[in-house]
C-alpha cells in the first residue's frame, strides 16, 4: 500500500513538472505557436502522404513478379503437356491391331523357318552387343514414371518397328530381285574418276570424266535359253567410231556427241550344269587372257593392266562351249547364313562426323542376315571353240569367215577338309583356282593394234598369239597372273621408210588383300575394305613412226611397266570408293622411247545397282 501511494505521488510530480514546461514555452512563444503548428503540418504532409503510397507499390510489384513467374511456369507446363499429349495421341494412333497382326504373323513366319537354315557361324561378339530397343514397362510402377520418359519410350518402340517394317518390305523386294517382269532383269554402274597425271612428252593434267555409264539387262526365259543386251555410255570421241561436229580450228578435233551405244549381247542356248554343249551368238569379248570386258569384274585397280589395254579383242563371233563331266542331278545344299563384311574407315568416321555434327540416326531392329543357298559347284574342266570374221584391213577383200578362238580351262576350289567356321583365322583356306589357256587367229583383231596400227595391217597379215591365266584366291588373298603373246613377228616398214620386226607381248601379276574377311567371301574385294598391288609389263610395244602434217609422230606405243597400288572400300551396299597411285616406266631412247617415268593419282565413286 505504501509503495502505491509512493508511485502514484512520483507519477503525479513528474506529470506536474511537464505541465510547467509546457507553459513555459507557450510563454516564451506566445501569439507565435499556432502559425508554427500549422508551417510543419504543411511541411510534412507531402512526405507522409508519399510514404503512405510507396510502401503498398513495393509490396503490390512484390506479388505482381511472383504471379508472372507462376504464370510463366504454368504457360510452359500447359505448353509441355499439349506436346506429349500430342505426341501420345500420334503414337496411340499409329499403334493399331492391324499394323501388328501382320507384323506378328511374319515374325511368327520367320521363326517357324528359321529351323530350316543352317547357321555355319556364331554370333559375333560385336553383333552380341548391339543395341537392343527398351520395351515398354506396363508395370504399375512403369505406370508411376515420368510422361515425358513413357512418351520417349513409346517413340523410340514406334520408330523401330517403323523401321522394321520397312525392312520386311525391302526383304520382300529384295527376293524378286531387279527384276522387269519374269524374264527380264536389269542392272548397271555408274563411275566417275578424277585424276591427275603426267605423262612422257606432255606437262600435268587434271581430269574429272565420267569413267563408265552402263545399263545390263539380263534375260531368262528358261534355264536353256538365257541372254543379255548391255547398253554403255560413249563420248563419241574414241578413236574406235568417233562421232561429232566439223573442227572449228583447223588439226583440232571437234566435240564428240554424247551416245548410248551396244556394247555387248549374246544368246545361250543350253545348260551345261545339265548338258555338257552349249550354243553360243553374240557381240563379245573373245576369251583371251582374264579380259571379260567388265573392267571392274576383271581387276581391283582403276587403271588398266597392259595385258588387257594391247589384247582385248570384241567381235560378233558363234560356236559352242563345253564343261565337263555335268554333275550328277542332287538337292541343292543347305542355305547358311552369310556374314557380311562390315565397311572399316570411311563409312565408320562418316557416322562419327555425322553424330558430332549432331545426327542421329533413327532406332533400328537388329535383323539376322537372309539365309543363302550356295551354287552348285560347276564342272572342272570347260573350253569353247568360237567363230569370227576379221577386218578386211588385214585381209582385203575377204569372203569367208575364217578366224578363230579357242579355250581350255580347269577349275576346283577345296577347304582343306575343315568345316567353314574352322577357317576363320585361316590364311590358305578355302582355296580356289582357274587356269586357262586361250588361242586367238589373228590378235592384231583387238582394239588396240587394230587402231594403232591400221595403215600397216595389210602388210602386217594375220598373226596368231596365244594366252594362259591363272586366277587363285587362298584365304583373304586373291592371285592374279598372266601373260599373252603373239606366235610370230608382224614384219612391215613405218611412216619413214624402217623395216620394222615385233612380236607383241604383256603379262601381269597382282595380289590382292581383303580386310575383315570370313571364310564365307567368295570374290575378294567385292564387300569391306581391300588393298591390291598390280604390276604388269610389255616386250615390243615402243611404237613406231609415221608422218603426220610432215611431222613423225610415234604411234602404237605402250609403257614398258605399269605399277597400281590401289585401296578401296565399300562404303555402303552398291557404293564403293578408291584410290590408287600409278607409275608407267617408257621404253629407252634406243629403241624409240622416251626413257621417262610418270606419276599419276586417281580417285573413283562407282554405284552398281
Amino acid at each position: 500500500m505504501n509503495s502505491g501511494k509512493r508511485d502514484e505521488c512520483v507519477a503525479g510530480s513528474g506529470r506536474r513538472r511537464q505541465v510547467k514546461a509546457i507553459r513555459a514555452v507557450e510563454s516564451t512563444m506566445g501569439g507565435r505557436r499556432p502559425y508554427v503548428m500549422c508551417r510543419l503540418i504543411v511541411g510534412g504532409a507531402p512526405a507522409f502522404f508519399s510514404l503512405a503510397l510507396l510502401v503498398p507499390s513495393y509490396a503490390a510489384a512484390a506479388e505482381s513478379e511472383e504471379i508472372a513467374v507462376l504464370r510463366r511456369m504454368l504457360g510452359e507446363l500447359k505448353t509441355e503437356n499439349r506436346k506429349l499429349s500430342e505426341r501420345l495421341s500420334a503414337l496411340e494412333g499409329a499403334a493399331t491391331p492391324k499394323r501388328s497382326a501382320p507384323r506378328e504373323r511374319a515374325i511368327a513366319g520367320a521363326t517357324a523357318a528359321a529351323p530350316a537354315a543352317t547357321e555355319v557361324k556364331p554370333v559375333r561378339p560385336a553383333e552380341a552387343s548391339a543395341a537392343v530397343l527398351p520395351a515398354p514397362d506396363l508395370t504399375e510402377a512403369g505406370a508411376k514414371r515420368p510422361l515425358a520418359a513413357r512418351v520417349n519410350d513409346l517413340e523410340i518402340a514406334w520408330g523401330a518397328q517403323e523401321n522394321a517394317t520397312r525392312q520386311i518390305i525391302a526383304d520382300t523386294l529384295n527376293k524378286t530381285g531387279p527384276k522387269i517382269n519374269n524374264y527380264l532383269t536389269l542392272s548397271g554402274v555408274v563411275e566417275g574418276i578424277a585424276s591427275r597425271t603426267n605423262n612422257f612428252n606432255g606437262p600435268t593434267q587434271e581430269n574429272l570424266q565420267l569413267g563408265t555409264a552402263e545399263l545390263d539387262f539380263d534375260i531368262k526365259l528358261s534355264d536353256w535359253l538365257t541372254g543379255a543386251v548391255v547398253l554403255h555410255f560413249d563420248s563419241g570421241t574414241g578413236a574406235i567410231f568417233p562421232t561429232g561436229n566439223q573442227p572449228v580450228v583447223p588439226n583440232v578435233p571437234g566435240t564428240g556427241v554424247d551416245r548410248f551405244t551396244l556394247d555387248r549381247t549374246h544368246i545361250l542356248v543350253g545348260d551345261l550344269m545339265q548338258f555338257p554343249i552349249a550354243a553360243r551368238f553374240g557381240v563379245e569379248t573373245l576369251h583371251f587372257g582374264t579380259s571379260t570386258g567388265v573392267a571392274r569384274l576383271d581387276t581391283l585397280s582403276i587403271g588398266t593392266p597392259l595385258t588387257t589395254e594391247v589384247f582385248e579383242n570384241r567381235q560378233t563371233a558363234g560356236g559352242l562351249e563345253f564343261a565337263w563331266p555335268t554333275p550328277p542331278l542332287r538337292p541343292l545344299p543347305a542355305p547358311v547364313v552369310v556374314p557380311k563384311v562390315n565397311p572399316l574407315v570411311v563409312a565408320p568416321a562418316v557416322q562419327q562426323i555425322a553424330r558430332w555434327m549432331g545426327y542421329t540416326p533413327p532406332p533400328q531392329r537388329p535383323f539376322k542376315p537372309l539365309p543363302v543357298t550356295p551354287p552348285l559347284e560347276p564342272p572342272p574342266f570347260y573350253g569353247s571353240v568360237i567363230t569370227y570374221r576379221g577386218s578386211d584391213s588385214i585381209i582385203p577383200g575377204r569372203t569367208r569367215i575364217d578366224d578363230y578362238n579357242a579355250t581350255l580351262g580347269f577349275r576346283t576350289s577345296g577347304h582343306c577338309g575343315l568345316p567353314y567356321d574352322q577357317l576363320t583365322t585361316s590364311l590358305i583356306c578355302p582355296w580356289t583356282l582357274d587356269f586357262h589357256v586361250d588361242y586367238d587367229t589373228s590378235v592384231f583383231e583387238s582394239r588396240f593394234l587394230h587402231a594403232s596400227y591400221l595403215p600397216f595391217l595389210p602388210e602386217i597379215g594375220r598373226v596368231p598369239g596365244v594366252a594362259a591365266s591363272v586366277k587363285a584366291s587362298l584365304g583373304p588373298f586373291a592371285v592374279v597372273g598372266e601373260v599373252n603373246a603373239a606366235l610370230r613377228s608382224a614384219q612391215f616398214i613405218d611412216g619413214l621408210g624402217i623395216p620394222r620386226n615385233m612380236t607383241p607381248m604383256t603379262w601381269q601379276a597382282s595380289l590382292a588383300y581383303q580386310f575383315d574377311w570370313n571364310p564365307w567371301v567368295t570374290e575378294i574385294g567385292a564387300q569391306g575394305d581391300f588393298i591390291s598391288l598390280g604390276y604388269s609389263g610389255s616386250k615390243d610395244m615402243a611404237g613406231v613412226l609415221i608422218l603426220q602434217n610432215g611431222v613423225p609422230t610415234r604411234i602404237g606405243f605402250v609403257p614398258q611397266h605399269r605399277l597400281f597400288l590401289t585401296a578401296g572400300e565399300w562404303v555402303m551396299d552398291g557404293l564403293k570408293i578408291a584410290v590408287e597411285y600409278s607409275a608407267n616406266w617408257d621404253y629407252s631412247t634406243n629403241v624409240g622411247g622416251t626413257g621417262k617415268l610418270a606419276h599419276g593419282a586417281f580417285g573413283l565413286i562407282q554405284l552398281n545397282f
